[in-house]
């Protein structure tokens, strides 16, 4: 074996000792936060499978959400990625472990549309600072008022998303009936002006054959 061959070596071997930690970290945190496991309630019932990609330096790896937890490889598993998340490696450390809010923003997410808001809310639960501020919950109860008041104040922003998103989708569904409304005062009015168009070629050929018939007559 060269030394090319040895390095690349123990840079896989490195590597998959980070995603056997992170998969350890995390997993442990989805089973034990009930604010992270809220918000990622979808992901792992509908087996979402997520592609990591840095570009700087250039490597890929996989995160799926099962019910075991969070499951992270460097192999591409046999589910198609329903979302990639393409960064750079300073960029992801901004992010999970500073939280980042500016570096979040600038995450490029690409996929399914349905869920790009959510990822994007998930992966700031997911940051280091959010995680320390109320980390005592994962080991007992909260029982105490300080306890308590911590997890409202994590909760509050989910359920101001929550109430945002119900908001834009009571008036998308206005929305939808004035369009419905309209279209359908355009097809009544266009049944008029086919009937009278349709009423006025009748009587105009009928005013031609009269015509002919009195010239011919």
């Amino acid at each position: 074996m060269n030394e090319s061959q040895q390095k690349q070596g123990q840079t896989h071997l490195l590597l998959n000792a980070v995603m056997i930690a992170l998969e350890t970290f995390y997993s442990f945190v989805l089973k034990r936060d009930h604010v992270i496991d809220l918000q990622a309630r979808k992901f792992v019932e509908q087996q979402i499978t997520i592609k990591i990609n840095s570009y700087i330096p250039l490597f890929d790896f996989y995160i799926q959400f099962t019910d075991k937890g969070m499951l992270f490889d460097l192999k591409e598993p046999e589910q198609p990625a329903s979302l990639t998340i393409s960064s750079t490696l300073l960029d992801m450390i901004q992010i999970f472990v500073f939280g980042n809010k500016r570096s979040i923003r600038k995450m490029r997410i690409t996929g399914d549309s349905a869920i790009k808001d959510e990822l994007r809310d998930l992966v700031v639960h997911l940051t280091v600072p959010s995680l320390l501020s109320d980390w005592k919950k994962w080991f007992v109860s909260p029982v105490d008022d300080q306890q308590i008041t911590a997890s409202k104040n994590r909760i509050a922003p989910l359920l101001e998303k929550i109430d945002l998103q119900r908001s834009k989708l009571n008036a998308l569904q206005v929305e939808v009936k004035q369009y419905q409304n309209r279209i359908k005062r355009m097809q009544v009015n266009q049944q008029r002006i086919n009937i009278a168009f349709g009423t006025t070629a009748v009587l105009f050929l009928a005013l031609i054959l009269y015509n002919l018939w009195q010239l011919l007559s």
